[in-house]
Formats: structure tokens, sequence, C-alpha cells
């Protein structure tokens, strides 16, 4: 077995074992405060950051011409228990990083990860989340460009700007989020500036060449007018729809955890519905903060079947559809 393999497999059996031994310290300790079972808690919410982000040993950030970073580079906080997503894609998605996890294994039969992802959904879906998880997940950093300045008002920086930072991509480890890309990566026949279509041409040329084993995530809230030529370059193309009944009723539990509640969770959850995931979050934080402010002991159902109603007459007036 090479070095990295026999590693992987201690990093798995290591946290293997801590999770085996965080469920036994609850099941024993449950009703002691303060002892191995909250110590054991603690150290299990840390095992996926044991590679902290070292930005002194970090590839100097790409800039763009007016010298403006065009990356930010973070340490990921969410994980995959913080999302609430269809049961295709959470197989998919793991799938993925059983890949990234064993890509020695994958090279000795002359494969190759996948590492090119195309997330297509609606607005507040989960979509940028996700792309954060799986760093999590891998133990790495998250890069994300910043649209705003790689696209320039001078179109013909864009694209050396593009260069630059799958550049920059290839020289470390870590998941790359391009989110919105349609906003350079529409239908090229559709646009009647030329420069713009070049562009779209050298990201297409860019993401064909691109060798590094890192995930490059793309997000997009209109699938539908994403380049053709463009949907062919991603290994992995995963749709995010708005949740369903029991889905809601998952974020529910997720997002209210911290609180005490006693409600009728399929009435909450038909009030919620045609929300996006981060639509139903703020309905529990706009319910959260009512209580805390009015020294409530509780939450309650009416409490988020308001907050609920006040939140798509909002949406509705400022003119957003709800579903």
């Amino acid at each position: 077995m090479a070095a990295s393999d026999k590693a992987e497999t201690l990093w798995m059996d290591e946290e293997s074992s801590l999770t085996d031994a965080v469920h036994s310290a609850l099941h024993e300790n449950r009703h002691q405060p303060g002892g191995l079972a909250g110590r054991l808690e603690r150290a299990a919410a840390t095992r996926g950051r044991r590679r902290p982000l070292n930005v002194n040993n970090m590839t100097p950030l790409p800039l763009s011409d007016e010298d403006v970073p065009l990356v930010t580079v973070s340490e990921p906080q969410v994980s995959m228990d913080d999302l609430v997503l269809g049961a295709q894609t959470v197989t998919a998605l793991r799938e993925v990083l059983n890949e990234q996890r064993n890509v020695s294994r994958l090279a000795a039969y002359g494969l190759r990860p996948r590492r090119k992802l195309l997330l297509a959904g609606p607005s507040g879906t989960g979509k940028t989340r996700t792309a954060e998880a799986l760093a999590y997940a891998l133990g790495i950093p998250l890069v994300r460009v910043r649209l705003s300045a790689v696209v320039s008002s001078y179109l013909g920086q864009t694209a050396r700007h593009l260069e630059r930072i799958l550049e920059f991509c290839e020289s470390g480890r870590w998941v790359v989020s391009f989110d919105e890309i349609d906003m350079f990566a529409g239908e090229r026949e559709d646009s009647d500036h030329g420069e713009m279509r070049r562009v779209s041409t050298v990201l297409l040329q860019q993401l064909e060449e691109y060798a590094a084993d890192n995930l490059v995530i793309a997000t997009t809230n209109h699938g539908t007018s994403i380049d053709t030529a463009m949907w062919r370059r991603f290994d992995e193309v995963l749709a995010y729809r708005n949740p369903t009944q029991a889905q809601i009723s998952s974020l529910l539990e997720m997002k209210l955890r911290r609180f005490s509640y006693k409600i009728n969770r399929e009435l909450v959850s038909r009030s919620l519905s045609g929300m996006s995931h981060a639509e139903v979050e703020a309905v529990c934080l706009d319910a959260m903060r009512k209580s805390v402010l009015a020294g409530a002991k509780s939450i309650s159902t009416d409490d988020l079947v308001e907050s609920a109603a006040s939140r798509k007459k909002r949406y509705k007036e400022a003119g957003k559809s709800q579903g």
C-alpha cells in the first residue's frame, strides 16, 4: 500500500473510532455536564479542521490588472451535516469525496476523480454551501473567485484574469468555487458582444486544459442560460431544488436545535412551502430573535407560521415570486 493510501486509511480509521467513542460516551454520560461526553463532542466538532490554513506558505493571490485580488481563500466552516439535500445529490457528493480521497488508487488503474462539478438550481438552495462543505470534508481551504474583480469593465482583461486564477489553482490543494458562472458562460450565440464570446471561449479552453486534481465547483441559478459547450466541460452536473416538505422538517430540526420549541411540524412545513433553504433559515432566525427579545421560553407554531407569512408578504411586495 502506498504511503498516501496508508495515511488516508489511518485518517478514516481515526475518524470512525472517534465517532464511535462519542456515541458511546453520549449514551453513558448524557446527564453529566462537563464530563467525558462534552469533551469528546468538542473534539469531534474539530475533526474536519485538523489541517489549519497556513497563509504564510501560500502562493501569492492572483491580482487583477488593477491589483485587486481575484480570489479569497478561507478555512471552511460548513460540514456536510449542515446541509439538507436530496438523496441523489448527497450520494453523488459522497462519491466525489471518496474519489478525491483515493486519487492514487484510481491512478493505478489509469483513472482520475471527478474534478469539475456544475451545481444548478434556484438561489438559496445550498449550492455555495456545498462547495464549502466539500472543502471541510477534505480538510483543505476554500478558494472563492471574486467575479466582481474578474469581469472587468474592459472585457479584454477578463480572459487574462481567468487565466491567472486557474494558474493559481494549480499551485496548491483546495476547492475552487465559481459562483454564478453564467455571468460569463452564457449562450455565446445570444451575445452580440464579440469580446464576451471570446472570454467564454477562453474559459472553455482553460477548463478543458485544467490539470490539477482539485475540485472546481461552478454554480448557476440559471442552468438553461449556460452555453451547451460549457456543460460538456464538467464531470458532474447536480440539480438543486427548493426543499420538499420532509426536507423542510429536517431544516426546522437543524436550525432550531439550540432553542426550546414545541411545534406542529406538518403545519409549519406547509407554511414554508415554496421557500428555499436560505429562506427557511431566515424564517427560523426571525422567530428565534423574536422569542429572545420577548423573553419567551420556547418557540411556538404560531411564531414560525407568522414569520413565514410575513417573509412571503415582503418577498411578494418586492416582486419575488413564490412557489
